[in-house]
C-alpha cells in the first residue's frame, strides 16, 4: 500500500460515500490525546496520538447518527465493529500522527483508530474502509473468535 495513493472508502448509511483522502482527513481540527493502549494478553502502553475525532469525520460524510454501528476493514484484513455511541465519543480519533510525527507502518500508517475507552483490539490499524450500519455480517477479527464485542476499560 502506498501511502500516497491511499484512501479510505466510506459506505452504508452516509450522505457522501465515496474516497476520502489523508489531506481531507488531515484538514479537520486536530486532536492530540496520550492514550493507555490495553491488550488482553495482560500488557500496556501509553503513546501520544494525534489526529481528528471519528465524530467530526461522521458530520463530514453525514452519517446517519442515529445508526448502531460503524465497521472499518484494513489493509491487512484484520476488522472491526464499533457501537455508535463509542464512535462518537470524543476521545476516539481518526489517528494520523504519533508523538507529532507521521505514524509508521508498524503503528497503523496513514490512519488507525484511537479508542481510550476500548481495549487494544477494537483500535485498527492500516483502515481502508468505514461504514455506517445497522446491521452487522461480522463484528470484528477477535470478536469472531470469542473475544467480547463490546471490551470497555
Amino acid at each position: 500500500m502506498e501511502i500516497d495513493a491511499w484512501n479510505l472508502t466510506v459506505s452504508g448509511a452516509v450522505e457522501k460515500a465515496r474516497d476520502y483522502s489523508l489531506a481531507q482527513i488531515q484538514a479537520l481540527p486536530k486532536f492530540t490525546q496520550n492514550t493507555r493502549h490495553v491488550c488482553v494478553e495482560g500488557w500496556d502502553v501509553i503513546g501520544n496520538f494525534g489526529g481528528a475525532r471519528l465524530s467530526d469525520f461522521m458530520k463530514v460524510v453525514g452519517a446517519d447518527l442515529t445508526a448502531r454501528f460503524v465497521t472499518v476493514e484494513c489493509a491487512d484484513d484484520y476488522y472491526e465493529s464499533l457501537d455508535m455511541a463509542t464512535a462518537l465519543h470524543p476521545q476516539t480519533l481518526l489517528c494520523y500522527e504519533m508523538y507529532g510525527q507521521p505514524l509508521t507502518r508498524e503503528h497503523g500508517a496513514p490512519v488507525r483508530l484511537s479508542i481510550p475507552t476500548k481495549v487494544g483490539y477494537k483500535q485498527a490499524k492500516y483502515l481502508t474502509s468505514l461504514k455506517v450500519t445497522n446491521v452487522l455480517t461480522r463484528v470484528g477479527y477477535w470478536e469472531d473468535q470469542g473475544y467480547s464485542d463490546y471490551y470497555s476499560l
